[in-house]
């Protein structure tokens, strides 16, 4: 277990799950907690914080085909229709390549099985960095994700992340704003409708408080804000405009657990099914790199 702390914020990771993350506010203080616990007795999609690769969110068919390969793994994760879900790399293991001095971060290698090794999902190496900082607008935690194409064949592909947010006390105390452009219009498998149908986005959060959500959302510039009125604090995720030939990360699923004490809000390179679509998936070419990055920010609203 790695603990990278600030002033104000403590996060726990084995490089794998997200453990806990903790911020203290200016006034002193209880410590709150930022995203919900993982909690390793439970099945890992009901608390989990993690990476979704080569696909996110819901695959629409019973066969995971990658450049033209059926794979199947009993790590891939299903669901009741047979469905894949959330990536394959979700549960594996990381090796820690370097950790600051100073605590406030570090990055980590995805360890993939030696059943892997002839597969596609092999090829590409993918490393995560974290980044913990105090700023002049409060504590950002930057995760930027590197993909090294090992091979000389392009491969097609998508990522995302999935962090469940805590909704500390009653949900009545929070409110959401979405700087986002429009909701994506889902059928009934939970993945976009071809060609995209889309609403506004006020028509789906008309009054800024929390409803049941589990729908996808597409921004040039994303932006999802939560605030607690009762503790007065915010938490923003947002994905910053991209540099040349980065991934950028404008899909943001978002999803209310039912008992409403945490939310996901998950930024994303492309909608769910997007291996069948083909919607905004990133090719690599042979023995080349990219990344893509997301950040969150917390303080005092």
């Amino acid at each position: 277990m790695y603990e990278f702390r600030t002033e104000k914020s403590r996060f726990q990771t084995d490089g794998k799950q997200w453990f806990a993350w903790e911020w203290t506010p200016s006034s002193g203080k209880q410590a709150i907690p930022i995203i919900s616990p993982y909690n390793p007795s439970k099945p890992m999609f009901e608390s989990g914080s993690f990476l979704m690769f080569p696909w996110v969110n819901r695959h629409a068919s019973s066969e995971f085909v990658l450049n033209g390969k059926s794979i199947q793994d009993e790590r891939i994760i299903r669901d009741t229709m047979n469905f894949p879900v959330h990536g394959a790399v979700h549960s594996l293991e990381r090796k820690a390549l370097k950790i600051r001095p100073d605590g406030k971060g570090g990055e980590f290698r995805i360890l993939f099985p030696d059943e892997w090794k002839d597969s596609p999902l092999s090829s590409i190496a993918i490393r995560e960095e974290y980044t913990l900082e105090e700023t002049a607008a409060g504590t950002l935690l930057s995760i930027k994700t590197k993909f090294n194409n090992l091979k000389s064949d392009s491969v097609r592909f998508a990522y995302g992340y999935h962090p469940y947010f805590s909704l500390v006390g009653d949900i009545s105390d929070w409110k959401l704003d979405l700087s986002l452009d429009k909701n994506i219009e889902l059928n009934e498998n939970l993945v976009p409708i071809q060609p995209f149908i889309s609403n506004s986005v006020s028509s789906i959060l008309p009054d800024e408080k929390i409803p049941e959500l589990d729908h996808l959302f597409y921004g040039r510039e994303p932006r999802v804000t939560l605030e607690n009125s009762k503790l007065k604090y915010s938490i923003t995720i947002f994905s910053p405009l991209p540099e040349d030939e980065q991934i950028p990360l404008n899909y943001y699923q978002i999803y209310t657990k039912p008992d409403q004490t945490a939310i996901a809000i998950e930024p994303c390179s492309a909608p769910g099914n997007a291996l069948l679509s083909g919607q905004d998936l990133k090719e690599l070419k042979g023995y080349s790199e990219t990344f893509g990055e997301f950040r969150i920010l917390v303080r005092t609203a």
